[in-house]
């Protein structure tokens, strides 16, 4: 049987699922996670409470490793007008949020941050 390495939080949108799903193949994670997908990855995962969605792949999956990952023109946090560096900040501030939670609750987690470029290239921050 299988296992669950790792729990991916990522934006609903669809222009970023096939660059994404490359990234996790390419660090031998495919078929190796729990994927959740909510408007604005952290943002929501945040403001609503969605945590306990990660609770849930630890618990029954036993999971070693979180990736949240965002990506440029995120119409959750509407920034489109702003220069894709401050997009990367703004966003950035939510991750590193989730992220200090996601350490609080559980420390032996590996939290990975990372950003998508919607010409594919993607940038771990953490």
């Amino acid at each position: 049987m299988p296992s669950c390495r790792a729990c991916v939080l990522t934006c609903m949108d669809f222009r970023i699922q096939a660059g994404v799903a490359n990234w996790l193949q390419q660090k031998g994670l495919a078929g190796k996670y729990d994927y959740l997908s909510l408007p604005g990855a952290s943002r929501n995962f945040l403001s609503e409470g969605k945590i306990n969605l990660v609770e849930d792949s630890y618990r029954l999956h036993h999971i070693m490793e979180v990736y949240l990952i965002h990506h440029e023109d995120c119409g959750a946090y509407n920034l489109g007008h702003l220069p894709v560096e401050e997009q990367l900040a703004r966003q950035r501030q939510d991750m590193e949020t989730a992220a200090r939670i996601l350490k609080e609750r559980h420390p032996e987690l590996k939290v990975c941050l990372a950003f998508l470029y919607l010409d594919g290239r993607m940038v771990e921050l953490a």
